[in-house]
């Protein structure tokens, strides 16, 4: 018998479509073509309109009354090389640097299993319904990279790089090495998984070295991204060289009393690094701690932010700090995107999946922030986050990085589809991308 030819148009008839940028009906449809290297939405609207696309004649049909459809997701920071590790309790006598080190004690080097726990990650990201990531892909280790890579994922892989003091030559050494792999194959690309840096954290990759990541940014254009103002931990240790992070450091043989000279200036980390900021707009994740000049300095410089709701109240910041400012930051025209941090700080029920559907379900019902807001911040933001195309994650016309189906439990007739998003718990279903059979 003759193979039966897939058509190349799909028209899906839903109950509802939403994107970040103002496109919703209810019901809805999307007319896609999926013919070239990458689908592309020819038409996306009411039905009846759709329907009426010169396209349309010969479609596949596929009717989903009981979903939503929205793009592919972003998800700008996580660590998928921890990916093994599942998730840890974090108790009441728990520290930030106390959970660090079973971090440290738990994360594998050989390259098999590094490989292995990434290919995890990335499984469960496209569970989620995520189509790009901005992963934290471990110290000068090209594994991830080469897995994310040959994966349907997309995004930035970015190398851990540490260095304090005297040490943090080494570090600036260990970037030419990354922006050497960089010339290899260009740093910025319209498709695929883009080669970055990540100088640690203010507590573990001093000004200097923080400041070659961002120059290295503008020149040759190798992204960076840092972790900025995340626990407590790291501020009493970046203003006074004293607390849980210096004997996190003695335990691990980093600490040298040289350090002294270079922190206790009674700093805040975003001082600490302003250079940095000063010389490109850097990815920083998480800021669960920031002042209104400190606001003002990330706006003034650019700088772009991640905020992983899920992952700061696991670690109970808003106890050390207050509810997170990203509304503020919003306000004064930060741009402010989504990320899911490590499968360590999920829930157990919720490990299966790494997505910022998740982040945004949990936004939404916290603070009752608009769900076009949040829908923002895990498509649109995050993908100009990691230098991607943020047209290919909204339903206009053109090329997308993918469509997702989520049951609700509404009438479609009468649904505000993107508040039914949210408010259902059930997983997206991959129509065209990544996770598409």
């Amino acid at each position: 018998m003759p193979q039966r030819t897939t058509p190349p148009h799909l028209l899906i008839h839903a109950g509802g479509l939403a994107d970040a940028e103002g496109r919703t009906n209810a019901p809805g449809s999307l007319l896609i073509d999926r013919s070239g290297p990458e689908p592309a939405i020819l038409a996306a609207g009411e039905p009846g309109v759709v329907a009426r696309h010169p396209a349309a004649d010969g479609a596949e049909v596929i009717h989903r009354p009981g979903a939503v459809l929205i793009p592919a997701l972003v998800n700008a920071h996580t660590h998928l090389d921890l990916t093994h590790l599942g998730p840890i309790p974090f108790g009441p006598t728990e520290t930030f640097t106390s959970w660090a080190m079973h971090v440290i004690r738990g994360r594998v080097s050989d390259a098999e299993a590094i490989t292995a726990s990434v290919r995890d990650g990335i499984a469960r990201s496209i569970r989620g319904g995520v189509a790009a990531v901005g992963d934290i892909a471990g110290v000068c280790r090209l594994e991830p990279t080469v897995a994310l890579r040959e994966s349907p994922l997309e995004g930035v892989s970015y190398h851990e790089v540490f260095g304090l003091g005297p040490e943090e030559q080494q570090g600036i050494d260990r970037l030419t090495w990354l922006a050497d792999r960089g010339t290899e194959v260009p740093p910025v690309v319209d498709r695929g998984v883009t080669l970055g840096s990540s100088p640690h954290a203010p507590y573990s990759a001093g000004p200097s070295l923080q400041a070659a990541a961002a120059q290295l940014q503008r020149d040759p254009g190798l992204p960076a991204c840092t972790h900025l103002s995340e626990c407590p931990e790291e501020l009493e240790f970046i203003a006074s060289a004293t607390g849980p992070v210096r004997d996190l450091l003695h335990a691990l043989g980093g600490w040298d009393d040289a350090l002294a000279a270079h922190l206790g200036r009674g700093e805040r980390p975003i001082a600490h690094v302003a250079e940095a900021l000063e010389t490109a707009p850097i990815l920083v994740a998480h800021v669960n701690s920031v002042t209104d000049d400190e606001i003002a300095h990330l706006a003034r410089t650019g700088t772009r932010v991640v905020y992983c709701p899920r992952s700061s109240t696991y670690f109970r910041n808003h106890e050390h700090f207050g509810p997170h400012r990203y509304r503020e930051m919003l306000d004064a025209g930060i741009s402010v995107c989504l990320g899911t941090d490590s499968v360590l700080n999920h829930p157990p029920e919720q490990a299966d999946r790494l997505t910022t559907l998740d982040e945004m379900r949990f936004l939404f019902a916290r603070d009752g922030v608009s769900a076009e807001l949040v829908l923002r911040m895990a498509t649109t933001a995050g993908a100009v986050a990691l230098g991607l195309d943020p047209a290919r994650f909204t339903l206009a016309p053109g090329p997308i990085a993918g469509v997702l189906a989520i049951e609700v439990d509404a009438d479609g007739a009468s649904i505000d589809a993107r508040a039914a998003v949210l408010q259902a718990a059930t997983l997206p279903e991959w129509i065209v991308g990544a996770g598409a059979s």
